[in-house]
């Protein structure tokens, strides 16, 4: 059974499919060591992973920690492309439960609440 993919990010001129967001940082956790994530979306995330030696088409597999509500969840990404001159990775999720989608919504809006006192 497919299911129907929503678009969440409006701006005709972005091709992707979700919304990038900087804040809050998400703590990505692959091969044993950690990443604050320069930006993450539902779809995926972007760190600095210079160290690791990834390329377009490889497989992850991970955590991500949102240490501001508590939540940790695993997950497993494609790399889809790299920045070799700044390290940078882009990670599109491929496995990911749905109650991990859930804690990263929750620490959007956590977040963003947070911001507003």
């Amino acid at each position: 059974m497919l299911r129907r993919v929503v678009r969440t990010n409006y701006d005709r001129r972005e091709f992707r499919r979700d919304r990038r967001y900087p804040v809050p940082p998400i703590l990505v956790r692959v091969q044993g060591r950690d990443y604050k994530s320069l930006n993450w979306s539902l779809g995926g995330f972007r760190i600095d992973a210079r160290d690791l030696g990834l390329a377009v088409g490889d497989g992850i597999a991970g955590s991500l920690q949102m240490t501001h509500i508590d939540h940790t969840c695993d997950f497993i990404a494609e790399i889809v492309w790299t920045h070799r001159e700044e390290g940078d990775v882009g990670a599109k999720f491929t496995e990911i439960a749905p109650d991990c989608l859930n804690a990263l919504d929750r620490a959007l809006s956590h977040w963003l609440a947070r911001s507003k006192r």
